[in-house]
């Protein structure tokens, strides 16, 4: 289970003080709206470029030209790394010596293993480390995200997203856009479906063309092209969304849901609250809790990114399932676990069982693995369950299973499944130990 009560800094009612380095284009914007978003956040600023250190000063904000200085004169809170894309892992790990929390422009770093380093490292120390994506925060994408998640068109089928604009002023490496701008619609398409990609197919001559296959069957594809001379869409793409009971899209800042009962249409979000970056992670610094793109889930779209490069160079679809974070397999042997003996439901004598998974091992409704072991002349009393199935498998030794008042004779490889509000119990009438394996699950 996630850990929550001891991650993060709790800050009161006392006003927070943050470092923001850089001020390049980027930096320059993240100043201007720091100041006139978050009048209660102290603000100290750093950048190697010193030109604009005088203007700063005047009108009252610390600037210095060297971060570190920065950080042991002014001593902040958390540190806002909106530097180059280059620098980013530097100054990320120049907060983590001082043991600052960062709130960092994405990407996480330059590349994919550079990124999973800064999270480990994070993850290691307990330094909270959010990145700060804003694509979630416009009004009408939390809009979207609440029709799926309400089930306004049933069960997600596709999710398609075009992104067309001409790219003013910056010139990017090739492929680039996959971090600067694809990243975006890569962190949109798994906030929307709630899934994550299992594989992609990755194309490009003029335009980029990924296709996707999520968790749960979903399918997903992405066009991209920054050298469009026609009509732009919005920064966030435009999305159509087809489920089983109808289809939403997201066009010109406007949403329209169609359904079998019709059409309706959104263009006003005044209702909907969200919360810019900075007030997220601070808001989690507070509660001692993990910001909304906490680092390491965000860390699953720069792998995105490096699987479309990997699937460029293949010229091949990619698995991208070594991405989703989940760890290493559980695995819990039953031959080595230790058997305690008890009286089951009533029975006779002593059987010993060793509990291998609780619910609290499970993400779906299995409530519990057992593995047991009834000596010769015991038995599992007969007993009834409610809203839920037990099962049965039985691994060696014969025996008397006792269904709703009718016995049955069972034995190795039989699995035997008692349905809800049925009654059952296991005897062991031979000469042999019964050994099995027992599994509940509950109504989902």
């Amino acid at each position: 289970m996630e850990e929550s009560l001891n991650y993060g800094m709790g800050q009161g009612d006392e006003n927070m003080k943050a470092l923001l380095v850089g001020l390049g284009e980027a930096g320059s914007g993240w100043y201007r709206r720091l100041r006139s978003l978050n009048g209660d956040l102290e603000l100290a600023v750093s950048d190697t470029d010193g030109s604009r250190g005088e203007q700063l000063q005047a009108e009252g904000v610390p600037f210095y030209t060297d971060a570190r200085e920065a950080i042991e004169r002014e001593a902040p809170d958390f540190v806002i790394n909106v530097t180059p894309r280059h620098a980013h892992t530097s100054i990320n790990h120049l907060a983590f010596d001082y043991k600052l929390p960062v709130l960092c422009e994405k990407p996480i770093a330059e590349n994919y293993e550079k990124a999973q380093a800064i999270v480990k490292r994070a993850e290691d120390e307990r330094i909270p480390f959010m990145i700060a994506e804003n694509y979630r925060t416009f009004a009408p994408l939390r809009k979207l995200k609440r029709l799926i998640d309400e089930g306004a068109v049933g069960t997600l089928q596709s999710l398609e997203c075009e992104f067309f604009r001409k790219r003013q002023r910056v010139t990017l490496e090739p492929n680039d856009e996959l971090e600067e701008v694809i990243i975006h619609h890569f962190d949109l398409l798994r906030h929307l479906s709630g899934r994550e990609v299992g594989k992609l197919y990755a194309v490009k001559r003029h335009v980029f063309h990924i296709v996707m296959d999520l968790q749960a069957g979903i399918q997903a594809s992405f066009r991209c092209s920054l050298h469009s001379v026609g009509r732009e869409t919005q920064w966030p793409g435009d999305w159509r969304i087809e489920g089983d009971q109808g289809s939403l899209t997201f066009k010109d800042g406007e949403i329209e849901l169609t359904t079998p009962a019709g059409v309706q249409r959104w263009s006003d979000f005044s209702d909907v609250a969200v919360r810019t970056p900075v007030q997220e992670f601070m808001k989690a610094l507070e509660e001692k809790r993990r910001g909304e793109t906490d680092a390491k889930e965000y860390l699953k779209n720069q792998a995105l990114a490096h699987y479309t490069r990997l699937s460029l160079k293949q010229g091949q679809q990619v698995d991208t399932s070594a991405s989703w974070g989940y760890g290493p397999a559980d695995i819990r042997n039953f031959l080595r676990a230790e058997l305690k003996p008890s009286v089951s439901h009533g029975g006779q004598g002593l059987v010993k069982s060793a509990r291998l998974f609780s619910n609290a091992d499970f993400e779906s409704p299995l409530k519990f693995l057992y593995y047991s072991v009834l000596p010769p002349g015991t038995s599992i009393g007969y007993h009834g369950h409610r809203e839920d199935e037990e099962v049965y498998i039985i691994l060696e030794g014969t025996g008397l299973m006792t269904m709703n008042g009718t016995e049955t004779r069972v034995g190795p490889g039989d699995v035997i499944v008692n349905k809800p509000w049925w009654k059952h119990g296991l005897a062991n009438d031979g000469s042999e130990p019964i050994k099995a394996l027992v599994f509940e699950v509950d109504k989902a």
